[in-house]
């Protein structure tokens, strides 16, 4: 992956935006990035933009900026968020009103969180959306299309669909005695329309080995978009509660992320090991 440093004056959009206008899935992108197929920059608050040139080359010719949906605050219980009962402990310590992922905040970081949270929402279920995804077995390609034929990559019959993504699918396919996960895009997509409508992502001569190998790239992906959420949570922050300590709330909003990806294995045992400390202290 090739990360460069956002430059003054460089036109950049950031990935939702990028993804928008290229008609792909923010999933598809990224997965590209990782691969080094896409030269992105890192803005000041961690967050990957694509330069518009880079945009042109993956249309074909120019790009328009799409509007993506946000900005409305989302109900606390979407949020996660818990009321609390304020009030003084026995030590003088004052009980914060709010709790989210068991971290208290203040009422006024709560406005800071619910900002940043409500704006990474839908985001946030398309990542969980995809883990549980990644753990079934035998899907059906949501097109119902069980054959790709384009002239870049010739004809494929399909086994299974491996992730169902918001603009495309990603499937396991069989021609003779070879496979291939091959991504299917909107046609309609100016991406699709500049690079056609299929790639094929992996190719091999076992169906079990190609279909793990993906599914353990496309975790790493999930990661990888963990990861941007939280930069870009940080920046709304930053961007319009200037005036608040912001670690708390980033810090509370990188720990939904993580768990969005994380194993539910693994989150029982991390729960597990906290109340086992609790009662040892």
């Amino acid at each position: 992956m090739k990360v460069m440093k956002e430059t003054p004056g460089q036109s950049a959009l950031a990935i939702d935006k990028s993804a928008a206008a290229l008609g792909l899935d923010e999933f598809s992108l990224l997965s590209r990035i990782q691969a080094g197929e896409i030269k992105v920059a890192r803005a000041t608050s961690g967050e990957m933009v694509i330069p518009e040139s880079e945009l042109e080359r993956l249309a074909g010719g120019p790009v328009s900026a799409q509007s993506v949906e946000g900005g409305a605050i989302l109900p606390d219980e979407c949020l996660g968020i818990e009321r609390r009962h304020g009030g003084l402990k026995q030590n003088g310590e004052l009980v914060l009103p709010y709790k989210v992922s068991g971290c208290r905040l203040s009422e006024g970081e709560i406005n800071g969180y619910r900002a940043a949270s409500s704006a990474i929402a839908g985001q946030l279920e398309s990542i969980k959306d995809f883990k549980r995804q990644l753990t079934r077995s035998d899907q059906v390609p949501e097109s119902c299309d069980f054959e790709i034929n384009t002239p870049e990559i010739g004809r494929w019959e399909v086994r299974s669909a491996l992730l169902n993504l918001n603009h495309g699918e990603i499937l396991l396919c069989q021609r003779g005695n070879a496979f291939a996960v091959i991504e299917r895009f909107d046609e309609d997509s100016p991406y699709a329309q500049a690079n056609g409508n299929a790639q094929i992502l992996l190719q091999g001569n076992d169906a079990y080995q190609l279909t793990a190998e993906f599914k353990a790239n496309a975790g790493l992906t999930l990661e990888f978009m963990a990861s941007n959420l939280t930069a870009k949570a940080q920046k709304i922050v930053w961007e319009q509660f200037p005036e608040h300590r912001f670690g708390r709330i980033v810090e509370t909003i990188s720990e939904r992320c993580g768990q969005a990806v994380a194993n539910e294995e693994m989150i029982s045992q991390k729960v597990t090991h906290s109340i086992g400390r609790s009662i040892g202290v």
